[in-house]
């Protein structure tokens, strides 16, 4: 009799150690960690990790038509909405959220349209904090993911000056630089915005 219990003892020793898929129910979104984003709660974004401060994981929808996502660091967000749920993989994952950002001092409020690649965003990269601020209790269970393959990913302006050689490091600015450029000329960034983000990446050589 004994021999035929145990592994029924074990069952729910088994199903405790699996991970989380992540799903959208009820308006509520679960992560692979077992957070959950839903209306009402308050997100606390921290900072970019590009190497020109924009964020890889937190983009603004295109219908708001703008691509400076550098000003929303260490901002809170209130979700209004969640909608347009999808997930194939921790690489390619969405939730689209509508709320309100307060930037830091409480400067101002804004509206906001933004697509999350909620997965990423809440866990560190290659040596980078989360773009994405959630309890620890959350952040145990996730393993550091390896580098990415974008240059974006793989510079961070804390550790940039440190590890890469001046000569990739220029290549890598003249990059960013250039990207600022275009956003400039499409209209998604003033002149002075241009000027002042250029800046940074030149006062970092």
């Amino acid at each position: 009799m004994k021999k035929i219990f145990l592994p029924f003892l074990l069952i729910p020793v088994f199903a405790s150690a699996q991970t989380i898929n992540p799903g959208f129910e009820n308006d509520t979104l679960y992560t692979s960690s077992g957070y959950k984003i839903f209306k009402g709660l308050v997100l606390n974004i921290a900072t970019g990790t590009s190497a020109a401060g924009y964020f890889n994981y937190i983009k603004f929808h295109s219908n708001m038509a703008r691509n400076n996502t550098y000003t929303l660091a260490n901002s809170t967000l209130l979700v209004n909405k969640l909608k347009s749920f999808k997930y194939s993989s921790p690489e390619n994952n969405s939730i689209r959220i509508q709320g309100t950002v307060t930037y830091p001092d409480n400067s101002k409020t804004e509206e906001v349209d933004i697509l999350l690649n909620f997965e990423k965003a809440t866990r560190p990269n290659a040596g980078l904090s989360a773009e994405l601020l959630i309890p620890e209790e959350y952040q145990k269970i996730y393993v550091e993911i390896p580098k990415a393959e974008t240059k974006e990913q793989r510079v961070s302006p804390d550790i940039k000056n440190q590890t890469l050689p001046d000569d990739l490091r220029k290549i890598l600015v003249a990059d960013e630089i250039k990207k600022l450029f275009e956003l400039y000329k499409a209209g998604a960034l003033s002149k002075a915005e241009y000027e002042s983000q250029k800046k940074k990446l030149l006062d970092r050589q």
